[in-house]
């Protein structure tokens, strides 16, 4: 494991240290802890993004071709293909 030096606020020490205490960890392990979850957080946030620019992309793309397609009677079409099938 590598090890690292951190500067961080004096307030933010003693808040590290009562927790640490609260839950018998130690500095480090709280920090670990903290930034496992920090990545984790992160990673859904950006998968959240990703999700959002997809619904975008696919509202785009269904208004293009509703655009293309404007006046195409599916039924009429489906009932010309039902029509040829069965006079073979």
């Amino acid at each position: 494991m590598s090890r690292i030096n951190i500067s961080i606020p004096d307030d933010t020490l003693k808040k590290l240290d009562r927790y640490r205490y609260l839950i018998n960890s130690t500095r480090s392990g709280l920090i670990r802890e903290a930034i496992r979850s920090y990545f984790t957080e992160l990673e859904g946030k950006i998968l959240e993004e990703r999700k959002k620019k997809a619904v975008k992309d696919i509202v785009k793309m269904r208004d293009k071709l509703g655009e293309e397609l404007k006046g195409w009677d599916s039924t009429a079409d489906i009932r010309k293909l039902r029509n040829e099938k069965r006079k073979g």
